[in-house]
């Protein structure tokens, strides 16, 4: 079982590590399209579960593992758990790359859980 969750785990790494040198697009898997950066603004009319890559800044923590994030269209709430920092600190100053997916908790609350992130 080890064996087996390290090769999904250096898997998951390698994706990461080959997008991060990559523009503006990623690819997405699930589709073979290649996924744009979007706005704040434009995640907040998406579905469920749809996978985003947003760019701002990390304002302040909102709980846990609940922080306010901002582009130049709005603020909206990311899941980071700790796992998903990758040993990064970040400040409010730095401007930041998130990957993650849209998580709709009712008709109001609409937040981005993050898979992965890079500074700027």
């Amino acid at each position: 079982m080890k064996k087996v969750s390290m090769i999904a785990v250096m898997g998951v790494i390698a994706s990461v590590s080959a997008y991060a040198g990559s523009g503006n697009t990623a690819n997405n898997n699930t589709n073979n399209n290649m996924m744009e950066v979007v706005t704040v603004e434009q995640v907040r009319g998406m579905a469920d579960n749809s996978p985003v890559i947003i760019q701002g800044y990390l304002l302040r923590k909102n709980g846990e593992n609940s922080y306010v994030f901002q582009d130049t269209t709005g603020t909206i709430n990311l899941e980071i758990d700790e796992e998903d920092w990758g040993g990064m600190t970040v400040t409010p100053n730095d401007f930041v790359e998130v990957w993650g997916e849209v998580d709709r908790n009712g008709s109001s609350m609409i937040e981005v859980d993050v898979s992965a992130m890079k500074k700027l």
